[in-house]
């Protein structure tokens, strides 16, 4: 709808007189070019507004300014003061290049905008003062008179005045696959879908058949394109959910950093320690405890995340997206493409007398009225098969390319039939009629088919053929094939082809009728619907883009992993439920929504109806904007798919936007994710491997936080009863180097484990400290930090420290054994982290050859720093006996055994709760039976 003369119009509601006059143009004339130069001044040019976005330094400014990357900074500056300038170089280079790779991506979301605008046509045909002349589309106004004709791009959106079998294809608009016959009558109503507005056309579509003409109605903003641009500029960039769970984390370790960091200070210089060393220990110890390796060790696990989806077929443009894809709840997918094959099928033959089954490939034996229906459906028909490659490929109409298949794999060829039966002549399709005739010269003498198809010519020379809409043909027949015979179509023939169409409609096939005719003499040109009276009914044919194989499986998978997939299309809401009661989306009996029903939703309404309703059908941008923001309302963490300009505002809305690789520039840009094979079970795959980045994060920041929770205690409390310091500043940093350094990198290319996809999402209130992360460094923290406490106690009461008089040499032998057994303990751990709830002897050493090259060299690096002499004097160890080194070896064994224990409790809480809610789901997913 629009303004016009301060009144809001529908367009398609209008009469072609009304708008002509309304506009003040002409039909023939077109506009006058005075008023065609005031207009443009008025209502400027033909073009998308681009707003002004964020620039690069805003960016730069938010990347630059967050909780992790500030704590970073920090850290480096104390490492720096503390005069270790390798680490201090090391963690600035993990942030530039967390901080580049951000600012690159968050910079190529904004470009959704600039693809839009290229969908514009550069040139057009048009008409002014009579005159028709090529002008720059960004130069139409509304009333401009424009010339349509196959391959034109519509440069505007307009109401079309004359239409020749004209057809678009508005798949990128609307979401409907099949080609759009256009007609010039008003269609009544102001809550018309889009895709069902047939009188009008749509900038950034494209003509595919027949010509005609058009009025501009609308340009620039003012267009459907323009209103989906405007949606796409409005809806904001948001942060993922793994940057919105470290922030918290990070403002934790912050807090947790500063009060530490004073208390050991305090607590040292109460006890009369030296200033500079209770210093530099305290600011050590603040710096432990923010796991500097994160930042690398994220990049790393997301960037390998993305190599493993991209061998799986999709191409991730945004890397935090990895991880947000394994906490989806919800799927949001498109039915063209993405669930179906894209490709019409013939998958029914019904004649008068019997039915046969054509799905699933299968190839039953027809009779001869089965070969004569799909053989006239052939002939009738303007697709060819492309015999290049080994199976042979329909070129032109979809539809009619199907029914082309279909012929050739019962072994009758396009080229034969053409051969046998030659063309003479045609009444090509037309909107209004719905159907479309050829005219064939029957042969003298043929094959046993076209004797066959002879019969319904009854002697004639020639044969007409009628193929079209199947609610349309059969009241123009009066006789049916049955048997190879011509008879009367009775009243029970009737009723049983209309309860077919029917039963055939509801499943969501598309059905076509095919009849046929002999005629004594062409029909005088311009007559040729003469033709089309007193037809010989052969039969129905039922088509449907049926659905992938693999789409089946991938939904199943869906259920197990506790994800609901929706289909959101802009299909006929029988197609779109049919397709999705097949796959398993919906049940029989479930509710399918249409965007008329959403236009009349309050956003509570829709809030309530998203969390049954599985099938929305003939939706515009708006609604699935809408769908996707009543999801979220519900808590859930929304993936959704399109390919066409119209998906681009849910597709950037959403929380992690999937775009076909088919699909249109425009799409691609407002998503994170592009489906290579546009295939559904490409998503799910993803969303595993999400799932594993989520996992590999989250095993990090468990094993990293609670050693480093260890070496606080370590540090912080011997001083409180008398001892000496157990660790010195650089041990602490070193064993971060090994740990977040190392071993991080290591554990981000950790498998996924075999309930990856069996348990349920995590939930977006859910911490990345959850289901037992945070409950183990609770535990395991004290643990370690204990036994090393104890450790060093020993020692340092062996040394005589009880009675204050221990050298500095046990000192040093005090420390370097705490420090060495804690080397050994987080390499044990290393291990037995692998997995959450398998022992270590199940998952072995061989599946992540990464992890365990990490853990030889970091041992190495170890026993270096205690055996060598340039390092004893940097980092103030002493060389250790065989028995020495055997208590922290016994520590890191007694440790494993002790995390294995852990593991089996939880093995058995996990077969418990499987065994109880087999599997835990999303209560109102809707999945296969």
């Amino acid at each position: 709808m629009s303004t016009v003369v301060g009144k809001t119009v529908a367009w398609h509601d209008q009469e072609v007189a009304v708008v002509i006059t309304g506009l003040q143009t002409n039909a023939t004339w077109g506009l006058d070019e005075k008023i065609a130069v005031h207009r443009l001044e008025e209502s400027g040019y033909n073009e998308l507004e681009e707003r002004a976005g964020r620039s690069v330094w805003n960016i730069l400014w938010e990347q630059v300014s967050s909780i992790l990357i500030v704590i970073l900074v920090v850290a480096a500056g104390l490492a720096a003061a503390l005069g270790k300038a390798i680490d201090a170089t090391a963690i600035i280079a993990i942030v530039v290049l967390f901080v580049v790779l951000g600012v690159v991506q968050e910079y190529r979301a904004q470009k959704a905008i600039a693809a839009l605008k290229q969908m514009a046509a550069p040139t057009v045909r048009v008409v002014r003062d009579g005159q028709v002349r090529e002008l720059s589309a960004r130069e139409l106004v509304p009333g401009d008179l424009v010339r349509l004709e196959t391959g034109s791009v519509i440069p505007a959106d307009v109401r079309i005045v004359e239409s020749i079998n004209l057809r678009t294809q508005e798949a990128a608009l609307t979401g409907e696959s099949e080609p759009v016959d256009k007609t010039t009558d008003p269609i009544p109503g102001t809550d018309i879908p889009l895709g069902d507005r047939t009188n009008l056309a749509f900038l950034g579509t494209s003509v595919t058949y027949g010509r005609g003409s058009a009025i501009v109605v609308e340009t620039g903003m003012a267009t459907e394109l323009g209103r989906i641009a405007n949606l796409i500029q409005e809806v904001p960039q948001e942060r993922t959910l793994l940057q919105k769970r470290l922030d918290k984390l990070a403002k934790l370790l912050a807090a947790v950093a500063v009060a530490v960091a004073i208390l050991v200070f305090l607590t040292g210089l109460l006890r009369g320690e030296e200033t500079s060393l209770i210093l530099l220990t305290a600011v050590s110890l603040a710096v432990a405890i923010v796991p500097e390796g994160l930042p690398a060790v994220l990049t790393f696990t997301l960037a390998l995340g993305a190599q493993r989806m991209l061998v799986r077929r999709a191409l991730v443009r945004r890397l935090a997206a990895v991880e947000t894809l394994g906490s989806v709840t919800v799927i949001c997918s498109d039915k063209t493409g993405t669930l179906t094959e894209n490709r019409m099928t013939v998958t029914v033959l019904e004649t008068p007398r019997d039915s046969f089954d054509l799905a699933a490939g299968a190839t039953p034996e027809l009779n001869d009225d089965g070969q004569v229906l799909l053989a006239a459906a052939a002939l009738c028909n303007d697709a060819v098969l492309d015999r290049r490659s080994e199976h042979p490929e329909a070129v032109g109409d979809p539809t009619e390319g199907a029914l082309v298949l279909a012929a050739d794999r019962f072994s009758m060829s396009k080229e034969d039939l053409d051969s046998g039966l030659p063309r003479v002549g045609e009444v090509p399709f037309d909107s209004t009629r719905k159907r479309m005739t050829t005219l064939h010269r029957t042969p003298e003498g043929g094959s046993r088919l076209l004797d066959t198809l002879m019969t319904v010519a009854e002697g004639a020379p020639f044969l007409a053929l009628v193929k079209g809409a199947g609610d349309g043909i059969p009241e123009h027949c009066n006789r049916i094939v049955q048997n190879g015979r011509v008879r009367p179509l009775d009243d029970a023939a009737r009723t049983r082809f209309s309860a077919s169409i029917e039963q055939m409609t509801e499943k969501g096939l598309r059905v076509l009728a095919v009849a046929a005719r002999g005629l004594e003499e062409l029909p005088p040109s311009g007559k040729g619907e003469e033709a089309e009276q007193s037809l010989v009914l052969l039969g129905l044919i039922g088509m449907v883009d049926p659905p992938r194989s693999e789409a089946r499986d991938a939904i199943a998978r869906c259920a197990t992993a506790g994800i609901r997939p929706i289909m959101i299309t802009g299909d006929h809401p029988r197609t779109a439920r049919a397709i999705a009661v097949d796959l398993g989306i919906a049940e029989p009996d479930g509710l399918t929504l249409t965007g008329r029903e959403l236009e009349q939703m309050d956003s509570e309404t829709l809030r309530i109806a998203v969390r049954t309703t599985s099938v929305f059908a003939r939706v515009s941008p708006e609604h699935k904007l809408r769908i996707v923001e009543a999801l979220q309302a519900n808590g859930e963490i929304v993936a959704m798919t399109g390919d066409g300009v119209n998906d681009a505002p849910a597709l950037k809305k959403a929380d992690i936007g999937v775009a076909m690789g088919s699909g249109t520039d425009v799409a691609k840009e407002a998503a994170e994710v592009v489906l290579l094979d546009d295939n559904f079970a490409t998503i799910v795959a993803a969303v595993e491997e999400g799932r594993v980045v989520y996992d590999n994060v989250r095993r990090f920041v468990g094993f990293s936080i609670s050693g480093n929770f260890a070496k606080v205690l370590i540090v912080a409390i011997p001083p409180l009863f008398g001892l000496p310091l157990y660790l010195l500043p650089i041990m602490i940093l070193w064993s971060n180097l090994l740990t977040d350094g190392l071993l991080g990198l290591g554990m981000g290319v950790e498998r996924a484990e075999r309930d990856t996809m069996r348990r349920p999402p995590f939930k977006p209130t859910e911490s990345i400290l959850s289901r037992g992360i945070g409950t183990q460094i609770a535990w395991l923290g004290p643990v370690i930090g204990g036994a090393l406490i104890a450790v060093g106690w020993v020692v340092w009461y062996s040394a005589g420290g009880d009675s204050g008089s221990i050298t500095p040499e046990a000192e040093a032998l005090l420390a370097t054994i705490v420090f060495t057994s804690l080397a050994f303990i987080q390499l044990a751990r290393a291990l037995a982290s692998r997995s959450f709830v398998e022992p270590v002897w199940r998952t072995g050493l061989r599946g992540n050859r990464v992890l365990v090259s990490m853990i030889l060299v970091a041992l190495v690096l170890q026993l270096a720093v205690v055996y060598l002499p340039f390092a004893q004097e940097i980092f103030g160890t002493v060389p250790l006996s065989a028995a020495e080194l055997a208590v922290g070896v016994l520590l890191a064994l007694g440790l494993l055994v002790i995390m294995e224990v852990d593991k089996a409790f939880r093995r058995r809480a996990v077969r418990k709760n499987s065994a109880n809610d087999v599997p835990e789901q999303n209560p109102h997913h809707r999945g296969p039976k």
